[in-house]
């Protein structure tokens, strides 16, 4: 009877870790495993749309691409965007401004200002969200994107709050702080302890959160109507 009861016990044991080990397998399949691994970055299929006249300079991206990095982002932080970035022109094409670790092979871990036609490419692009600050009036708009540009090619510093840092929400984070401190005080910090990866890291959906964050378009759905200073509906 009691090497019955050992035997049961035995097999729980090993079924219980037959099946952590699955998981384990199921993680590191989901961080390692690229199911769009950017193989060429120069060729890829621009992105388009018929709403993008209505975008402005001060206007604000969330996206989600292929990847590794961009799963690990979404596992960490447990939302939908992985990426962040901001539109500082309009003329004569709509440039993006961001802090990223490998958009451009040749340009690694650094502030680029990359065509949005490239950065939205559904190449690359799994999915995205655009939004206007509506927080600060159209003239701190285009402060904000005048102190964003200012930072290209300065090096992406991925590291926790406590310590200098650049990294892609962090970009907009610290202009932010002089333009509109109190609601910059609202932006949601996460707690991260993991190898290399340790102290207080701030991930894009948090900008979401912040009142009169109003998005306009998702996935090329225009899903809001744009008020203007006087109250008119531009939509």
């Amino acid at each position: 009877m009691r090497l019955k009861k050992l035997y049961l016990r035995l097999k729980l044991i090993l079924v219980t870790l037959l099946i952590s080990i699955g998981l384990l397998i199921g993680v590191i399949t989901i961080l390692e495993i690229d199911l769009n691994p950017f193989k060429d970055r120069d060729h890829y299929e621009p992105w388009n749309s018929i709403y993008q006249d209505r975008l402005a300079v001060g206007d604000i991206i969330f996206r989600t691409a292929y990847g590794k990095e961009s799963r690990f982002v979404q596992w960490v932080s447990g939302g939908e965007f992985s990426h962040i970035a901001l539109i500082t022109a309009t003329t004569p094409e709509i440039i993006v401004t961001h802090a990223t670790t490998n958009d451009e092979a040749t340009l690694p871990n650094q502030v680029l200002a990359t065509p949005i036609e490239k950065f939205l490419s559904p190449t690359f692009a799994k999915s995205y969200l655009i939004a206007r600050p509506e927080f600060l009036p159209e003239s701190e708009r285009s402060l904000f994107a005048e102190m964003v540009a200012e930072q290209v090619g300065e090096p992406y510093l991925l590291k926790g709050r406590d310590e200098v840092n650049l990294y892609c929400t962090t970009l907009l984070e610290i202009p932010l702080q002089k333009l509109a401190p109190d609601l910059t005080a609202q932006l949601s910090w996460r707690a991260l302890s993991l190898p290399g990866v340790a102290g207080e890291y701030l991930f894009p959906d948090t900008f979401l959160s912040l009142p009169n964050m109003l998005p306009l378009l998702v996935d090329d759905n225009w899903v809001e109507s744009v008020i203007s200073a006087d109250g008119d509906d531009q939509d």
